[in-house]
């Protein structure tokens, strides 16, 4: 699924096209940056085959815990650098075009730092690839903002849940077919390449799929924004943030239920080292699992995007955030229970498979439904703000799994499962406190 547009759009502008307008050479191109970004990253997941990379080079858990942070962090936190640079350009497409050709040379050198690990000690091997892994994604929070900006002028606001389900549906299901088969035989038993070849292929391929990405977005004709905001600076939205917080609920309340959820994601980047250290898995059972969650992610959107746009974005979030709680309380003790039993290792997958599956439909669900409902949420006139605002306080959330790792080498997977499954019910009551902001 496509960690690019994580990150909310923001509302229906004054010049947007109106549906039966749009653009259908800006839609396709839409579609296929959306497509090529999911298989993208499912092939070089940062919580199923970078936390494996890391372990292979001796990176202890919290560096294992680092890699989704950095990803996450690193689309959220830039965005309130330069939301009030964005919000006053007529043009957004040159940023996005800038700050992609940075992450696609990022990636490119992720390659090679991969591959350093031929030569180098382990620890600078893992030092170059945190460097440009950083890169890469911060690269990432500056390209997210000029590309809500762009298809908030092309895509109108009641087809933007079918527009992203769509991507997702597609993108979903070549990951499951290509992604999650390339990593199974990649960092199989089988594969003809040693380490790290292995995972310097993944990352090519990756490549591929961004260059693609970026590409067909930088081909997208924007039309010029009739009115624009002012350009305001880093100190000022700083200053306007308790303010904001204080005199809008249901965007405090948002933020609070999307902190709380993702908090309860503490232990997931630790789940495949779970299921290959403490189960005995092997390293290729990566694979399943990410064929598995690109699957149930995909197919899920068929309803989600449905719910999106005829229930609202409230409802869409409660049935998600429903199946995303679920995850860490059947780690609590199901796999180990089996593992008692003396289970064989198929059954420890199917059982470990079906969490990677409510992840995978949770995941997509509360994407659409986040994405959407802080459109609605937002005032026109101080979007970009409320935005930054929100991605920046997420973005400090997001360091979390820090937290998971450490945890982990206090108290053992088990209660960490535990505190995670806390966490995200904590999310799903505040969720149900949101009010529907569309009339139907």
């Amino acid at each position: 699924m496509s960690t690019e547009e994580v990150s909310s759009l923001p509302p229906e502008a004054p010049t947007a096209v109106p549906q039966a307008g749009v653009d259908r050479r800006n839609y396709r191109l839409g579609l296929v940056n959306g497509i090529s970004f999911t298989i993208g990253e499912s092939i070089s997941s940062p919580t199923l085959v970078l936390s494996l990379l890391v372990r292979q080079l001796g990176g202890s858990l919290t560096l294992v815990g680092l890699m989704p942070v950095i990803q996450n962090v690193g689309y959220l936190l830039p965005q309130l650098l330069v939301a009030g640079r964005v919000q006053a350009m007529t043009h957004r497409l040159p940023l996005y075009r800038q700050a992609g050709i940075i992450r696609l040379v990022a990636q490119a050198a992720l390659v090679l730092a991969i591959l350093s690990a031929v030569i180098f000690p382990p620890e600078i091997a893992l030092v170059l690839i945190i460097a440009c892994y950083t890169i890469f994604n911060f690269g990432g929070g500056i390209t997210t903002i000029s590309f809500q900006e762009v298809v908030a002028k092309v895509i109108p606001l009641r087809r933007r849940g079918t527009f992203f389900g769509t991507r997702q549906l597609v993108g979903g299901l070549l990951a499951f077919a290509l992604g999650g088969t390339l990593v199974r035989w990649v960092l199989g038993s089988e594969s003809p390449l040693l380490f790290p070849y292995n995972f310097a292929l993944l990352s090519v391929i990756s490549l591929v799929g961004f260059i693609i990405g970026i590409g067909s977005f930088a081909l997208v004709h924007e039309p010029a924004s009739q009115q624009v905001g002012p350009r305001t600076g880093f100190v000022a939205v700083l200053r306007r943030a308790p303010a904001i917080l204080r005199a809008n609920r249901n965007y405090r309340l948002f933020i609070v239920a999307r902190l709380l959820l993702r908090a309860g994601q503490i232990a997931e980047p630790f789940y495949i080292i779970y299921a290959t250290e403490a189960l005995g898995l092997s390293a290729g059972v990566a694979g399943v699992f990410i064929s598995i969650w690109a699957l149930a992610g995909a197919l899920s959107n068929i309803v989600w995007g449905r719910i999106a746009d005829r229930r609202g974005n409230r409802r869409l979030l409660l049935l998600a955030s429903c199946l995303s709680a679920s995850a860490p309380l059947l780690m609590i003790g199901g796999p180990a229970l089996l593992l008692a039993l003396n289970a064989p290792a198929t059954l420890l997958i199917v059982a470990l498979g079906f969490v990677f599956l409510l992840i995978g439909a949770g995941t997509d669900g509360i994407m659409i439904a986040a994405m959407t409902y802080i459109i609605e949420v937002s005032p026109d006139d101080e979007r970009a703000t409320y935005l930054g605002v929100a991605n920046t306080i997420l973005g400090m959330g997001a360091v979390l799994p820090i937290l998971g790792s450490w945890l982990i080498s206090t108290l053992g997977f088990q209660p960490t499962f535990a505190i995670g499954a806390v966490l995200a019910l904590c999310g799903l009551f505040v969720v149900s406190r949101l009010q529907e902001l569309r009339q139907f």
